[in-house]
């Protein structure tokens, strides 16, 4: 697929393919959007994710965590900041090395987490209910495809 979607040279199956990559793209951005924002969370975004990183990844540096998020180092250290200030996580000693810090979750960051999960989880379900099972069937094929996709 290396001819755009737009020139001429592209073929229908090319056209079909870049048509529909751009709908799963932006159905799947809608989603995540209305999960995170219609759901109830304590949390911004961005420190929920910081959050759910740590849980599953363990403490880590905010070096880390900024190259994880993808965010500058200076970015990182105001989240954490503000996290800490909340209660959500805690700054401890490096055990290797003295001179870092490491950032883990605190019990109502953890907390946070599962009332977060929960939330969006039950938002999801209320918008699946009325679904006959042959859409349903389709969406747990479609989900496990684009678990596969998303991990590659």
């Amino acid at each position: 697929m290396t001819v755009p979607a737009t020139t001429p040279e592209a073929t229908l199956a090319e056209q079909e393919m870049f048509a529909l990559a751009n709908d799963l793209r932006l159905a799947c951005q809608r989603i995540a959007r209305r999960v995170r924002f219609e759901s109830t969370s304590e949390v911004a975004p961005h420190q929920f994710s910081v959050l759910t990183f740590l849980q599953k990844a363990g403490p880590q540096t905010p070096t880390q965590l900024a190259a994880h998020d993808r965010v500058s180092a200076p970015s990182m250290t105001r989240t954490i900041n503000c996290m800490v200030d909340e209660g959500l996580v805690e700054r401890v000693p490096h055990p290797d090395d003295r001179r870092q810090i490491l950032v883990t979750p605190t019990e109502r960051g953890n907390q946070i987490i599962v009332e977060t999960i929960a939330s969006r989880d039950t938002w999801m379900l209320a918008h699946l209910d009325g679904l006959g099972d042959e859409q349903l069937g389709l969406l747990r094929k479609a989900t496990d495809i684009l678990l596969e996709v998303s991990n590659a």
